[in-house]
């Protein structure tokens, strides 16, 4: 018996039909929720706003799965006619195109590149249906019942086996249903006998059942699935409005990224975030497992080497684990407690600055900075990829992921420890001109300094520029104009992003001028074009004003300000030494600059962004606590031994590389190990001649990438009060 009924005399409407069961399945969704709230929780917490905002980003996820269930029928459920043309033609493309849509949300939802073939084929096959076979469906053949009967019942199977697998794993480690559940199919019975004998399965078969029951029992009382009974043009109206309401429940916000689990990680109660997420989204989300694990004997291997590198005793904690926990004492060279401003220059690689020559002078500002700061001349960015630099430069780790497994943008790597959370007394802002939603860096942030307060698209009088959002100009000027209104002290990150395709040149910036040179001048000055030159140069442009403004209200006087690039960039090199890392990628500008409170000096010391956060908290004397691979760039013992791990962003297995005074250490993936002088014009293999310090700077490389990937699941905050 299917659950779908031929047409009959009564006229019911598709979409009326459509529009009763998805109310049904929404409230089953929200009762989920609140049955969650009440087991594992208490009622108590509905007093808490942070749990009402819980409650409306989970309604906004329900009415995602919503529309992600009643998508293919409202597109290609109809009563058809009897007979039809082409019937088995129209039966073939009706199943083909639910199997393309349900591939595309198995793909789409951990591969947004690949996934978009997958929604053209879908789109593509819906139009062919619709238009090629329009007499085909419900009344055109028993087959055509039996598909659509099919598609529920895998839909509501799924959906109600998620939703009770969550209840088992939230109750089992605590964490909502994600993919790490699918690791218990490698031993099915041991895990099934688990299950079986720790988990009420036979009322939870039953509750499955009963609701089966239920949803079958609403279609089948349907009596027909017409199109609605209006004339051509408002029917093609109402349909082009529900369809625009679907695309907005998927979407899920007003902005240009849509709804995304990072916005349910915003620094609250953990409870109160796992709250808002919907367990079929969620699990669809993470399903994949793109990283490996970490190399637990690697990392054992090199636990010596690095708790030497940082001049504390190899430790282990409560577990037996291996631990780098130590406690950075603080080298103070200000007093009180000054504001913080962070400035993070986007694509802006140390050969394209003023600071070390570039004939075309693009930076002469930063070069002026540079002069009147303490500048690191030996600063390298650990890989090429904004997400992956803010989280080394938040948390002090590496994001060795897989290329498409950015640490950001896993949930399951959401909760770092963060030395900002040691500036007690300070407000917290985050200023970037686009979305947060952008590589969900806002859980990242928000999650782990919750008391951070984020500005971003929306937020500004200023225009909307290009993709990135507002320009750099107006993003460092409001931001300016904000915090002179905040009673000191204060902490706040700039995120830029001029200086990236498409290169926007904002034409009510009236007092900025491009220039133009030639192809020869471009080329000698490693610039691909006028385009980039020119955005770069607005980037010093927009330094230079904001610190105009600083320098005009007074701030500067009472304000440490931190300079870097998140990283370099390869077009227009022609340095082709250390191709798998070359330093055109990670090496990079960073200056310290704080006119009335620390002097101007050069440091050479060998750093990278995972060295920002230890440096800066202890010149401002603050005692800090870490296990992660940063550390405090103006401590004299680290003026020779200190060092930067590189590592190749796009080629998998990586090439490592670990920079030490004059020393290159390369490490090819098939284990081949180079020595170059850093500052040789030509590559010169010393590994021979160094073999000892081969070895050294090997083992760190090594112990750098086994470290970052073992420490991004072992470096959980402190439990919040």
């Amino acid at each position: 018996m299917t659950l779908f009924n031929a047409s009959t005399t009564h006229r019911h409407s598709k979409l009326g039909g459509l529009a009763v069961l998805a109310i049904v399945c929404l409230g089953l969704f929200e009762l989920m929720r609140l049955v969650f709230l009440t087991h594992f929780g208490s009622l108590d917490l509905l007093r808490l706003p942070a749990t009402h905002n819980s409650l409306y980003l989970g309604l906004k996820f329900d009415l995602r799965l919503v529309a992600i269930l009643f998508a293919p029928p409202w597109l290609l459920l109809r009563t058809g006619r009897k007979p039809p043309k082409r019937r088995t033609l129209g039966s073939i493309l009706l199943a083909l195109t639910i199997a393309t849509y349900l591939a595309t949300l198995w793909i789409g939802m951990v591969d947004d590149s690949f996934g978009r073939w997958w929604l053209v084929a879908f789109l593509l096959l819906v139009g062919l249906y619709r238009f090629g076979t329009a007499e085909h469906g419900l009344d055109s053949g028993t087959e055509v019942r039996w598909i659509w009967t099919a598609y529920v019942a895998m839909a509501a199977l799924f959906v109600l086996a998620a939703y009770a697998t969550d209840f088992g794993s939230y109750a089992y480690n605590h964490e909502r249903l994600n993919g790490t559940v699918l690791q218990f199919l490698e031993n099915p019975l041991i895990s099934g006998q688990m299950v079986w004998q720790t988990y009420p399965i036979g009322r939870g078969a039953l509750a499955i059942v009963a609701t089966l029951a239920l949803l079958g029992w609403l279609i089948r009382t349907r009596q027909g699935w017409h199109a609605l009974a209006f004339a051509t043009g408002p029917r093609w109206a109402i349909t082009g409005l529900v369809s625009v309401l679907l695309v907005a429940m998927l979407w899920g916000k007003e902005s240009r990224y849509p709804l995304r689990w990072g916005e349910a990680f915003d620094g609250r109660d953990r409870f109160v975030a796992q709250l808002a997420l919907n367990p079929v989204i969620f699990f669809l989300e993470t399903r994949v497992v793109a990283d490996a694990p970490p190399d637990l004997k690697l990392v054992r291997a090199t636990h010596q080497a690095l708790a030497q590198y940082f001049g504390v005793a190899a430790r282990f904690d409560n577990d037996g684990q291996p631990s780098l926990l130590r406690t950075i004492s603080p080298q103070p060279l200000v007093t009180g407690t000054p504001n913080l401003v962070f400035i993070q220059m986007e694509s802006l690689a140390a050969h394209k600055t003023s600071m070390t020559g570039n004939p075309l002078n693009p930076t002469p500002f930063l070069k002026q900075l540079a002069a009147k700061s303490i500048y690191f001349e030996n600063f390298y960015v650990v890989m090429e990829n904004t997400s992956r630099s803010m989280f080394a430069t938040l948390f002090g780790i590496a994001d060795i992921t897989a290329p498409k497994a950015n640490a950001t943008r896993n949930p399951l790597l959401v909760d770092q420890n963060c030395l900002l959370n040691g500036l007690s007394g300070y407000q917290k802002f985050y200023f970037l001109g686009g979305s947060a939603n952008w590589a969900q860096i806002r859980a990242a942030i928000k999650n782990n300094v919750p008391d951070v307060q984020i500005f971003e698209e929306g937020s500004y009088h200023a225009p909307v520029v290009d993709v990135w959002g507002v320009a750099d100009a107006d993003l460092l000027r409001e931001g300016g104009e904000r915090l002179a209104t905040v009673r000191a002290p204060y902490f706040a990150y700039f995120q830029t992003s001029g200086d990236h395709p498409p290169y926007t040149i904002p034409a009510h910036l009236a007092d900025f001028h491009t220039v133009e040179v030639t192809e020869a001048q471009l080329s000698a000055a490693q610039f691909v074009s006028n385009e980039e030159l020119n955005a770069v140069r607005l980037m010093d442009y927009s330094i230079e004003k904001f610190f105009a403004a600083q320098a005009a209200s007074g701030a500067d006087r009472n304000t440490v300000y931190l300079l870097w690039a998140d990283h370099g960039i390869p077009r227009g090199n022609t340095d082709r030494r250390f191709a798998g890392v070359p330093l055109a990628v990670h090496h990079i500008p960073a200056m310290i600059y704080a006119p009335g409170l620390i002097q101007p000096r050069t440091v050479a010391t060998v750093g990278s962004q995972l060295d920002i956060l230890p440096t800066v908290m202890s010149l401002l004397g603050h005692t800090s606590q870490t296990q992660t691979l940063g550390k405090d760039l103006l401590d004299p013992q680290y003026a020779t031994r200190g060092g930067a791990f590189t590592f190749s962003t796009w080629q998998r297995p990586p090439v490592l590389g670990f920079i030490q005074g004059s020393h290159y250490l390369v490490l090819e993936p098939d284990g081949g190990t180079h020595l170059y002088d850093l500052y040789a014009a030509t590559e010169v293999d010393r590994a021979a001649q160094f073999p000892e310090k081969t070895q050294e700077l090997r083992t760190l490389a090594q112990g750098f990438n086994a470290w970052s990937r073992y420490l991004m699941e072992h470096n959980k905050p402190p439990a919040r009060p």
